[in-house]
């Protein structure tokens, strides 16, 4: 089977791609990255990028934890659905800020807050151009806020209090300090999106000093110029692995249905026959029982995605 990551449209093959690689990039990190993602039903997606359990269909909510398609249950049946949220706060997941988040190009939200992140802010999440909100406050991030970050137009809420590793100023174009929102006191309108009515860059228990940066030399365009988005291609070990093993494990089952089969014929045969009977049978090697059955055994890998 062979796997060409090239393609027309946006969902449901992009989406499904993006969040097997997601599945992949954290799912052995350790075992509350596990138990984040083991929840979703990726055992049921294709090649060709469909899952019999859709991340946005009438089921989803059953079954991709974490996962929202938010706003669109009116949308008629020719509109792709799209993810618009991923949402994994207080689980103690470790390690660098999951880079393939970036492939889901609809997200509107992005939070992990009260984890134990680490590492500095993805430049290439500036790619994921409908972000209006990102929370990954309370972790242990580091570095500066990616000057690329300002190319964001949609952002208006960006969490990065108790960080105390997150530092210096704010790039040109995020939103400003973190503010109040409607009501008597609120400077502006709150955002229809959130009935949080702080609004804004958080500047709390970190080391941002709450002022701008200069502007970037050259413009929003220069600084453009710097920004490579990645694509599903570039995550291809991640997508490949992931169906090599699927099939694999898809591979074998035959074999472990003839040996279940055997066992029990074996033991009921020995039953009926009486003391002395051959009750062995069962415990042959796989090997002997899949030929004795006209069973052929499956190579390691066959049935796998060519890395070609």
């Amino acid at each position: 089977m062979s796997w060409n990551p090239t393609y027309t449209g946006s969902f449901p093959r992009r989406a499904v791609f993006a969040l097997i690689a997601l599945h992949q990039e954290v799912h052995d990190r350790s075992p509350e990255w596990r138990g984040a993602v083991d929840k979703w039903p990726v055992h049921t997606c294709n090649i060709n990028g469909t899952c019999a359990v859709d991340p946005c269909g009438n089921e989803w909510d059953h079954g991709w934890e974490a996962v929202s398609c938010r706003y669109q249950q009116n949308w008629p049946a020719d509109i792709p659905r799209v993810v618009t949220n991923i949402h994994l706060p207080k689980r103690n997941l470790i390690g660098a800020p999951p880079r393939s988040v970036v492939l889901l190009a609809n997200l509107t939200e992005l939070d992990m807050d009260t984890n134990q992140l680490t590492g500095p802010l993805p430049t290439d999440w500036a790619c994921l151009r409908n972000l209006i909100e990102i929370d990954f406050s309370n972790n242990r991030l580091s570095g500066t806020i990616p000057p690329q970050w300002g190319l964001l137009d949609e952002l208006v809420e960006m969490e990065f209090d108790g960080n105390p590793g997150v530092r210096g100023c704010l790039p040109q174009g995020v939103p400003p300090r973190e503010r109040l929102c409607g009501g008597l006191f609120g400077s502006i309108p709150c955002p229809t999106f959130t009935t949080d009515r702080m609004i804004g860059t958080a500047t709390t228990g970190n080391q941002l000093t709450g002022q701008f940066c200069p502007p970037y030399p050259g413009g929003d365009a220069a600084l453009a110029a710097t920004l490579t988005c990645p694509v599903v291609a570039d995550f291809r070990r991640l997508i490949v692995g992931f169906f090599n093993k699927l099939a694999a494990e898809q591979a074998a089952k035959p074999t472990q249905q003839v040996l279940a089969s055997s066992h029990v014929q074996a033991k009921v045969s020995g039953a009926a026959a009486g003391p002395g009977a051959d009750t062995d049978a069962a415990d042959v090697p796989a090997q002997r029982v899949a030929a004795a059955q006209g069973v052929e055994e499956p190579a390691a890998h066959g049935g796998g995605v060519s890395k070609r």
